[in-house]
């Protein structure tokens, strides 16, 4: 038969174990928990370097794109001034060779007047020329 005193003790000495157990356990969680978060803010830092690794690519993918669809407005907007602007340049040259023929008329008809209109032309156009330049004339002592 089993001692009653050695039992008690036995049976005491295991109710100690399993405190000391217990109370290591939030030790123990602790310790498990601090290693998941570990882990966890580790696999958090691979995947943020991941995607750093993959923002350069992202960056130039995204830049390639707006700059090709800038292109694409761009070059649709200049095939309309191009339209505009060469239908523009048509009338101007219709009317230049309209007045060309006007005013070769009128000098063959009255060459005097076409020569005296010219004349006058040029005198305007030379005094507005000139008339931009300074007037000061400097005078030297006669030493």
């Amino acid at each position: 038969m089993a001692d009653p005193m050695t039992s008690s003790a036995n049976g005491t000495a295991a109710t100690g174990l399993a405190d000391a157990t217990a109370a290591l356990d939030p030790m123990a969680a602790s310790a498990k928990s601090a290693k998941s978060a570990k882990a966890s803010a580790s696999a958090s830092v691979s995947e943020a370097a991941d995607a750093l690794g993959k923002a350069p690519a992202a960056l130039n993918e995204a830049a390639h794109s707006l700059l090709s669809a800038a292109r694409t407005l761009l070059e649709g907007k200049t095939e309309v001034v191009v339209a505009k602007g060469q239908e523009v340049y048509g009338k101007v040259r219709e009317r230049a060779v309209e007045r060309f023929g006007d005013t070769d008329v009128l000098v063959r008809e009255k060459p005097y007047v076409a020569l005296g209109v010219a004349a006058a032309a040029g005198f305007l156009l030379g005094h507005l020329i000139s008339s931009g330049r300074s007037q000061v004339v400097y005078l030297r002592d006669a030493r």
